[in-house]
């Protein structure tokens, strides 16, 4: 079981680590077009929000807690803290998982580098297959199977902008 003193250094150092590297991550534009290339990568409004909703339940886990020691509710302190501080190191592991996300293109090729694992180099000549892939979790437009000889080598997220990333690619021969 986790200490009480450990839960109090989770519910306060991840609001604040996070806070610190939205703000070190500087201006965190959603397609950023240079000569050669184009970046895709997570909008700055939707990390951001997890950020401030990292920072509101660490201060109310906190309020709870304190609530919870001087009697005014009846549960444990460590209850609630146990419960907050597993809620926001899921949200910082989701924050974590869209900041490390990109999609750059090139004229040739692109890299995706997923939520998790290894950055994919992917020639667009070697597609063989592009699947649009509804979720059910994600309510916003669909994703991108790239699968190269049948094989899954790429998400394209659809919380990116997948129609300009269509359009560079521009293998819509290989798209069912």
């Amino acid at each position: 079981m986790m200490s009480t003193t450990l839960m109090l250094a989770v519910i306060v150092a991840v609001p604040v680590l996070s806070v610190g590297l939205e703000l070190a991550g500087g201006s965190n534009i959603s397609e950023r077009h240079h000569s050669h290339h184009d970046t895709y990568v997570a909008s700055s409004a939707s990390t951001r929000a997890l950020v401030v909703g990292m920072v509101f339940m660490g201060g109310v886990g906190l309020i709870l807690a304190w609530l919870c020691g001087v009697g005014v509710f009846d549960a444990h302190p460590n209850v609630v803290l146990g419960f907050f501080s597993s809620f926001l190191a899921v949200c910082f592991a989701l924050w974590f998982a869209m900041r490390r996300y990109r999609v750059v293109t090139y004229d040739d090729h692109m890299v995706v580098t997923p939520f998790v694992g290894r950055t994919a180099r992917i020639d667009y000549e070697q597609i063989t297959s592009m699947r649009w892939h509804h979720s059910w979790i994600w309510a916003g437009p669909p994703s991108v199977d790239v699968l190269v000889d049948g094989r899954r080598v790429a998400y394209l997220w659809g919380g990116l902008d997948t129609d300009e990333i269509l359009m560079r690619i521009d293998r819509y021969d290989v798209l069912v």
